[in-house]
């Protein structure tokens, strides 16, 4: 049986493992809520995380599409981006899912005929990676560019406000 396919017949164990493991980066009571809290409409940012995170293991699987990956690992990032996660921890869902795939299925892996299957499969875990940065530096860039138009603006009202602003022409 080749890894890939061990790893998704034992994706169940996986994606639990790999989801308790993000959500333990929140405090308890939120980690609890995310996990497995109401559904879409009363927890929607644990739905993302558990919606999203089970469709980018099945991604991983395919061949590798970058924009659709993109829009998998958005929402995921997206909301820790604006929750004020440094990079690295914006993103470590990435190395949680290398972890988890090795807890279940470390035994299978350090098998001599896996280990080119595991490089092939840590490779595309790296691709994953360099697409959440990507996506999560577009996020606080976006953040950024939206405070800064908010101060400008609201500068300019406060100095309209106080009469300091000539008008083009005086």
């Amino acid at each position: 049986m080749n890894l890939d396919k061990l790893i998704k017949e034992k994706k169940t164990q996986i994606l639990k493992l790999w989801i308790l493991k993000f959500t333990n980066t929140y405090p308890e009571e939120s980690a609890q809520f995310f996990r497995g809290g109401p559904g879409q409409f009363a927890n929607p940012v644990g739905h993302t995380f558990r919606s999203n995170l089970d469709k980018i293991f099945d991604e991983l699987f395919m061949e590798y599409d970058s924009k659709k990956m993109q829009g998998l690992v958005d929402p995921i990032v997206r909301i820790r981006a604006v929750q004020g996660f440094d990079p690295s921890e914006a993103v470590c869902f990435v190395p949680m899912l290398k972890q988890s795939v090795w807890e279940i299925c470390g035994k299978e892996v350090t098998r001599q005929d896996h280990i080119s299957e595991w490089l092939d499969f840590i490779e595309r875990l790296e691709l994953l990676t360099y697409t959440s940065f990507d996506v999560y530096m577009r996020c606080r860039e976006q953040l950024w560019k939206q405070k800064a138009e908010f101060t400008n603006s609201r500068t300019h009202k406060l100095l309209e406000k106080a009469n300091l602003l000539k008008k083009a022409g005086e």
